[in-house]
């Protein structure tokens, strides 16, 4: 999933500063409006690109829809160790001798949110059913839907990719009808809430994946209704989880509404006081859509918001020097979370672009980069190099590793040469692609330009929106980007296969990396269990990715966030998605913060 840096330049222009003003007086407006419900405002950093769920792959759109679609199992709250546990699922798969076929139950009497889509039951939310799981299965491979998550069923469910291939061959007038009628083999419905998976070879992340919306059920009658004409539902989303989309204004906020019909499932019994209450606590839920740090910063110590980021020239304001909250901010009641680092950053080179083929001048690119300056600038501290491909605290990552083509300006211009390029000459001018047009977005295109300015590397940088950014990415079409990612589940192979050569686009392998020794490497270590054999293995490829440089590699972060005291129940995690049904508000903390 894709994160941007947060950063802001020192100047504050007066269309800027206009901007917050109507910012905080559009928040005040809204007061009236939210008296006495239980209110959680928290900012995203762009626009929602799509709340479908075969291509919800980016932070943003995953901020927001796993609080309406759900999935067959979820991260236990609060679990130290990433404990997966059911959600729709009634229980764990059970698995045949062989381990290639997998029956899950599903839990009885779970609907489906109230929608008009549902002309049968008058609108009333039907039971979801088996049926549900196997036509989300195959939206990921109707060409028109053009999902960004088929990639986790690819030569593994058996028979997904022969009706990928058909669908693919088929005929436009004919597409919706060999859809309906067409088969999985591996995917079958057994009975109203039995579903069973065949696989061609074992699949040790099953669950992990079971956890991802992109599994999430999708009633029939919802997608037929609120469908574009390629088959995507961008706007939509009907699902069983404890909220509704109730408004979206486009450029400004998303708000979500409680599900009055939501079946309550009981909070954890190790949530102190609200333990075994029926969840979710919100009335509703309001996404404000904030391009800019400042007037998100300045929003939430207003108390405008509940949750807020620590804008890199405010860090000094936020954290004191012993690196926890600072007092400042305590007196205010204000919590600090800090999640170890899921996410990270680096820059993607197009393998197969005719310029970027050339493996020297990537190697090159890559030694012209100061990380250590890099670290820097961008994260007051929080940001580590980027050693190996994978973070800390994941079975089988790399040990004692060491950056292969690190900051070292004469072997750059030394490799330069080696590429057919001495001191630049003839190089055409390269393009960078930006994920944002923002100031952090701005002042981080300007750091990698002048890097490669360093060796005579000619760069254009393009400042995209957000969405912009994705279709880019989704189309094959970038050059150099800014590549980032929070990891999905805690496993290295969630790394490794933003590098394997099947995930190109529309998948997620921006740097278009298709080495069949890689590939040969990958498709055996995901079929194993964490142990030396398959460390081994991760070594051979981590020693491939080192030396062709498909990634510029950058550093992982750890994530802060400040959390009002009028919060409850928050405990930030790099893979629980669905987290705001646990959150609670407690209204004197907020209005003693008001006044």
């Amino acid at each position: 999933m894709l994160k941007t840096v947060a950063w802001r330049s020192g100047k504050v222009s007066l269309a800027v500063v206009a901007g917050i003003t109507l910012a905080l007086s559009g928040c005040t407006s809204k007061k009236n409006a939210y008296e006495g419900l239980q209110v959680l405002r928290t900012p995203i950093k762009d626009e929602v690109k799509t709340l479908d769920p075969a291509n919800a792959y980016d932070s943003v759109s995953l901020d927001v829809l796993p609080n309406i679609m759900e999935t067959l199992y979820q991260y236990e709250w609060n679990s130290p160790n990433n404990r997966l546990i059911p959600l729709l699922a009634d229980g764990l798969p059970t698995y045949s001798k062989d381990r290639l076929t997998a029956t899950i139950a599903i839990k009885k009497g779970i609907k489906f949110a109230d929608d008009p889509a549902f002309k049968e039951t008058n609108g009333k939310g039907r039971e979801l059913k088996a049926q549900d799981f196997v036509y989300a299965i195959k939206r990921l491979v109707h060409p028109g839907v053009q999902s960004s998550g088929s990639w986790i069923f690819e030569g593994r469910l058996k028979g997904f990719s022969e009706f990928q291939k058909t669908l693919r061959d088929t005929a436009k007038d004919q597409l919706a009808k060999t859809f309906d009628e067409g088969q999985i083999e591996g995917l079958k419905a057994l009975d109203d809430h039995t579903i069973q998976m065949t696989f061609t070879k074992p699949y040790p992340l099953l669950m992990h994946m079971l956890s991802m919306t992109f599994t999430a059920p999708v009633a029939k009658e919802a997608a037929l209704a609120y469908q574009d004409e390629r088959g995507q539902i961008n706007e939509k989303p009907v699902g069983t989880g404890p909220f509704v989309l109730e408004k979206w204004e486009r450029g400004h906020e998303l708000v979500l509404g409680k599900n009055t019909h939501f079946r309550g499932d009981l909070a954890p019994s190790t949530m102190g006081q609200d333990a075994g209450k029926p969840m979710p606590f919100l009335d509703k839920l309001v996404f404000q859509i904030m391009k800019e740090e400042q007037p998100m910063w300045l929003n939430f110590q207003k108390g405008e918001l509940e949750i807020g980021r620590i804008p890199k020239d405010s860090y000094s304001q936020a954290i004191g020097s012993a690196g926890g909250l600072s007092d400042e901010l305590k007196k205010k009641g204000i919590q600090l979370d800090v999640v170890p680092a899921t996410v990270f950053y680096w820059i993607n080179f197009n393998t197969k672009d005719k310029i970027l083929s050339n493996k020297y001048l990537r190697q090159a690119m890559s030694s012209t980069i100061n990380r250590e300056q890099w670290i820097e600038l961008f994260t007051n501290g929080r940001g580590k190099k980027q050693v190996t491909a994978a973070p800390n605290g994941l079975a089988d990552r790399v040990e004692d590793a060491k950056l292969k083509y690190d900051f070292d300006l004469a072997k750059a211009k030394e490799l330069l040469k080696k590429a057919g390029y001495p001191d630049g000459k003839g190089l055409p001018q390269l393009t960078l692609d930006m994920r944002g047009s923002d100031s952090t977005s701005r002042q981080l295109g300007e750091f990698i330009a002048k890097q490669f300015a360093q060796i005579n590397i000619p760069l254009n940088v393009v400042y995209n929106t957000f969405p912009a950014y994705l279709e880019k990415s989704k189309q094959g079409a970038l050059q150099i980007s800014y590549g980032g990612w929070q990891l999905d589940y805690p496993d290295v192979e969630n790394v490794y296969q933003l590098l394997y050569g099947k995930n190109v686009a529309p998948g997620p392998n921006d740097a278009n990396y298709d080495v069949p020794e890689f590939n040969k490497l990958y498709e055996k270590m995901a079929e194993m269990d964490p142990g030396p054999a398959r460390a081994k293995l991760i070594k051979q490829m981590d020693d491939l990715v080192q030396e062709d440089v498909p990634w510029a590699m950058g550093f992982y972060r750890d994530e802060y966030t400040l959390v009002q005291g009028s919060v409850k129940n928050y405990k930030g995690s790099g893979f629980i998605r669905d987290n705001y049904k646990y959150l609670k508000i407690d209204k004197e903390p907020r209005k003693q913060l008001a006044e």
